[in-house]
């Protein structure tokens, strides 16, 4: 039995502290971006946070590097490309790997301020993100949540896991793919389609044009002050309401 205890307190020991920040360095770089009609970010692990309302031609790229090995430091762990299509690209050295001490990891927090009219093409493997006052969005989120406010173009999404919070988007918002966790949109100016969603809720609020519910698993589904039609093709399970559309409403008879 002690045995046992002992297996178990070290396999829980890695997850315990894969949030901890042992050693750590701070990032502070700015990417030039003149010329640049998009901007693309692939980020790993840790949070990300970027915003419009920066200086003209340029990205400000900020945060925390985190690790549990000290020789990991000097790894070159923020990798930028300038030119029309400008990229910021995360580069986390190799963790794989477990010791009597604890777990082995290596995360980034980063902050981006970018220049408001930039487009954006963003992965991301773990941990939140927020995006906040730039032009058009594609987004490819692992894990995490994903909150787009103040968002002047259309906007595309493919999530994993985590929930999803649209906040006065100047566009059409497509969801791709969304594996699991809610989806909430307001204030949204132009046309709502979910391709597929397979479990959590989904409210949406304010929407100017049509909202389209493509192939639902699981989860309940509200549509309201809707300007244009209300349509859902296929839903598995969950309640279905629709409020004050103008519109067509087309659902399901179960629903």
């Amino acid at each position: 039995m002690k045995k046992s205890l002992l297996i178990g307190l070290l396999l829980a020991a890695p997850a315990a502290q894969a949030w901890d920040c042992k050693y750590e360095r701070n990032i502070d770089q700015v990417l030039d971006l003149t010329g640049s009609e998009e901007l693309v970010v692939n980020a790993a692990a840790g949070d990300l946070d970027i915003r419009g309302g920066g200086a003209a031609g340029e990205a400000v790229i900020r945060g925390t590097y985190c690790v549990s090995e000290e020789k990991w430091l000097e790894h070159e762990v923020i990798v930028t490309e300038s030119g029309r299509r400008a990229e910021i690209r995360v580069d986390l050295p190799e963790t794989s790997g477990w010791s009597l001490t604890g777990s082995r990891y290596a995360f980034v927090d980063l902050e981006i301020g970018v220049p408001d009219g930039i487009a954006l093409d963003v992965s991301d493997s773990s941990g939140d993100v927020g995006i906040e006052g730039v032009a058009a969005v594609r987004v490819s989120d692992s894990s995490g949540d994903l909150e787009l406010r103040d968002i002047g173009g259309p906007v595309v999404l493919r999530d994993s896991s985590g929930d999803i919070e649209l906040v006065d988007i100047r566009g059409d918002v497509t969801v791709e793919d969304d594996s699991s966790g809610d989806i909430e949109g307001e204030r949204i100016t132009g046309n709502v389609l979910v391709e597929k969603d397979s479990s959590g809720g989904m409210y949406f609020s304010g929407v100017s044009g049509n909202v389209t519910i493509e192939r639902d698993s699981s989860g309940d589904i509200t549509a309201r002050d809707v300007g244009g039609d209300f349509t859902v093709l296929r839903d598995s399970s969950g309640d279905i309401r629709a409020v004050n559309v103008e519109g067509k409403v087309d659902i399901p008879e179960e629903s």
